[in-house]
């Protein structure tokens, strides 16, 4: 059987085997600079809301904490405040090292995802499409360009990463990858409160292996490949109880931000309106829900492993009452990506029948290169615009500094009311002593 990560030539072929090595050294080096190009703009820009809040918990950094749930009254995500506290450490208060670090995470998950295609389908071309269209999607800018948002983007790289190695375990790479799975899915856990879902898509990964080979096993069988997935499943329960305990005393709960209700239908079906950087409309909406039955209904175990991550992966954040937040796509768009890559390779071999090789992959080309600059020219604008959101904070920051160059301890810093005016009162004093790095300063506006 001929190897199908290979080719003797550099181009897509029907077969799937598109991509030989110096080509895709060639796509990554292009994947490198895009990035770079388009997430620019946000490495210039500052600290933002949230961050500042990140900082201060930073300051007081404590792991014991951890096993203290009584001091939690929002969210239980023990790896971000690591995370912080190690960007601390490094970084001090200088924006930038966080914003290339986002970066640097955003570069890792697409190789990731570039792995998980390419496991998935056997194809280097497969992997290489997703990756070059996860790399620039526009949907998910402000999880790289805001660096709170890495709550949102590093539990995409674990997600990833523990289904990958799920992936090489049920396709017979060794005990060894099922354990790391295990690892990762903890670390996956305990960084964001939406990876309760990866259960579900393993075993949605597993069917559609066992579909595509077309091998089914014997009922015998079922009970010890279920009891694969228990200590999965054990861990998700116990993080959820921890879930349930801590965000009983939130007040997104609390207050109705976060709740059951036919809300959610039309804030999954806008989320993927923006995953495609489309028109919110009502046509939108029908031709959303049109395709994704046909394809549940028609489309190859492949596809509906696609449709169904897309919308496993909205369904959590689909409840929330105050609007959609473009970060939260971070996940769903790399079942997006894959359904993407899938089409343009269903698409060039279509066309292979029709025409020559050559102006097939012309052709096939030609739409790859029009989608990514399309979708890059929207990510770059949406760093721009989010770098120039965080400059009022700059401004304020920059005031306090020339006012109080050198304060101390327990000190009070001044700025005037024109300056903390665009400032939200809840980030005021925060933001104060982000301008220092120090945890005791107050802030009084003159």
């Amino acid at each position: 059987m001929p190897d199908q990560q290979t080719g003797r030539s550099g181009a897509l072929t029907s077969s799937g085997t598109p991509i030989g090595l110096v080509w895709l050294g060639a796509i990554a080096v292009a994947i490198v600079i895009a990035v770079a190009l388009m997430y620019a703009p946000a490495v210039g820009g500052y600290f933002f809301n949230d961050d500042f809040q990140w900082l201060e918990s930073a300051y007081r950094f404590d792991s014991a904490r951890f096993v203290h749930l009584e001091r939690y009254d929002h969210f239980y995500r023990p790896v971000i405040e690591t995370y912080f506290y190690l960007g601390y450490r490094l970084f001090g208060c200088d924006p930038r090292g966080f914003h290339l670090l986002s970066i640097g995470i955003h570069l890792l998950v697409v190789w990731l995802v570039y792995l998980l295609g390419r496991s998935l389908t056997r194809s280097r071309a497969f992997g290489a499409l997703a990756a070059v269209f996860f790399a620039v999607l526009p949907g998910f800018a402000d999880a790289i360009a805001w660096i709170s948002a890495i709550a949102d983007e590093l539990p995409g790289l674990w997600y990833v990463l523990t289904l990958w190695l799920f992936l090489l375990y049920l396709r017979g790479r060794g005990l060894w990858c099922y354990l790391l799975a295990l690892v990762t899915c903890v670390s996956c856990l305990l960084t964001h409160e939406t990876s309760a879902t990866l259960p579900v898509m393993m075993v949605a990964l597993e069917v559609t292996v066992l579909w595509e080979q077309r091998r089914w096993p014997p009922a015998r069988d079922l009970a010890r490949r279920a009891a694969r997935y228990l200590p999965f499943a054990l861990l998700t329960v116990a993080y959820l109880a921890i879930e349930y305990v801590v965000n009983s005393r939130s007040y997104v709960v609390n207050e109705g931000h976060y709740r059951l209700g036919w809300h959610a239908v039309p804030n999954t079906l806008d989320y993927i309106v923006w995953l495609y950087v489309g028109k919110r409309t009502l046509l939108s909406h029908i031709g959303i829900v049109s395709l994704g039955l046909a394809l549940l209904i028609v489309g190859t175990p492949r596809v509906r492993f696609f449709v169904v991550w897309i919308v496993v992966n909205i369904a959590p954040v689909a409840f929330f009452t105050w609007g959609n937040a473009g970060r939260y796509l971070y996940l769903p768009a790399v079942g997006f990506v894959m359904l993407l890559a899938d089409a343009v390779l269903a698409g060039h071999a279509l066309l292979e029948r029709r025409v020559s090789r050559r102006a097939a992959l012309a052709v096939t080309l030609a739409v790859v290169l029009g989608l990514s600059a399309r979708f890059g020219t929207f990510t770059f604008k949406s760093a721009a615009r989010f770098a120039e959101r965080t400059q009022p904070y700059r401004a304020y920051v920059e005031e306090i500094r020339a006012t109080r160059p050198n304060p101390k301890p327990f000190d009070t810093v001044e700025v005037s009311e024109a300056t903390a005016r665009p400032i939200p009162a809840l980030y005021r004093e925060v933001a104060a002593r982000a301008a220092f790095c120090m945890d005791n300063l107050s802030v009084t506006i003159r």
